[in-house]
C-alpha cells in the first residue's frame, strides 16, 4: 500500500514538473514555426492587423460574360483611338480620346469588377503614355538644358569638353524614351485588348498593382 502511494506521489510530482516546464518554456525558434505564421506575426507586429478592404481583389474570369469581355477589350483597344487621333490632330484630341476607358469605368464601376479593373488599367496606361511622356519631355528637357549650360561653362576648366558630349548623349536617350513611350502604350494596349477579349485577366506591369490597391481600399474604392 505504501509503495502504491509513493508511485502516485511521484506521478503527481512529475506532472507538476512537466506543467512547470511547459508554462515557462520559451517560444519555439523561428525555424520551427510555419513560414506563413512567421509572415503573419511580422505583419501584425510592424503593420498592425490588416483590414479586409486592403487586400487586393481577385478578378476571376470563370464567370465573366461576353459583354464584360467585350467592354474590357474596348477599354484597352481605345488606345488606338488615342494614338491615331493624337497624331492626326497634333495632340489636341487627347483631352477627349484618352478618357474613353474612364467613361467605361464609371459605367461599370457598380456592375462588373472585371470591366472596372481593366477600364481603369487602360486609362492609367494612356495617361502615362501621353501626359506622362509630355511631362517627361518638358521637365527632362528643362533639366537637360540646365545641365548643358553647366557643361558649356565648365569648358573653361577643360572638364566641360568631356561633359558636353556625354550630356548630349543623355539628351538623345531622353528623346528616344519619350518617343518610345506612346508606342509601348500602343503595344501593351493591343495585347491587353486581345487577352481580355479571349477572357483572360491581363495585367499591365506596375500599373495593375497600383490599380488593385486603389480599388481595394484607396482613392477609388468601389466597395
Amino acid at each position: 500500500m505504501t509503495e502504491e502511494l509513493n508511485q502516485v506521489t511521484n506521478a503527481d510530482t512529475d506532472n507538476e514538473e512537466r506543467v512547470s516546464r511547459l508554462s515557462s518554456a520559451p517560444p519555439p525558434p523561428m525555424e520551427e514555426m510555419p513560414k506563413r505564421d512567421v509572415v503573419r506575426e511580422y505583419e501584425q507586429r510592424y503593420y498592425g492587423p490588416r483590414k479586409g478592404k486592403d487586400i487586393p481583389r481577385s478578378y476571376s474570369t470563370m464567370h465573366v460574360s461576353d459583354d464584360e469581355r467585350i467592354w474590357a477589350a474596348v477599354a484597352h483597344a481605345s488606345v488606338w483611338i488615342t494614338f491615331l487621333t493624337a497624331f492626326a490632330t497634333a495632340g489636341f484630341s487627347l483631352p477627349l480620346s484618352m478618357f474613353v476607358p474612364l467613361v467605361i469605368y464609371f459605367l461599370f464601376r457598380n456592375k462588373s469588377d472585371y470591366v472596372t479593373f481593366h477600364a481603369l488599367q487602360a486609362f492609367v496606361l494612356q495617361l502615362v503614355g501621353t501626359v506622362g511622356a509630355l511631362a517627361l519631355l518638358v521637365i527632362g528637357g528643362i533639366a537637360w538644358m540646365i545641365g548643358l549650360v553647366v557643361a558649356l561653362l565648365l569648358m573653361l576648366v577643360v572638364i566641360g569638353f568631356i561633359l558636353a558630349p556625354l550630356w548630349g548623349l543623355v539628351g538623345i536617350a531622353l528623346l528616344v524614351v519619350v518617343c518610345l513611350m506612346p508606342f509601348a502604350m500602343l503595344l501593351l494596349g493591343t495585347i491587353a485588348a486581345i487577352q481580355t477579349y479571349n477572357g483572360r485577366d491581363y495585367r499591365y506591369p506596375y500599373i495593375a498593382r497600383w490599380v488593385d490597391r486603389q480599388l481595394a481600399g484607396g482613392l477609388l474604392n468601389v466597395v
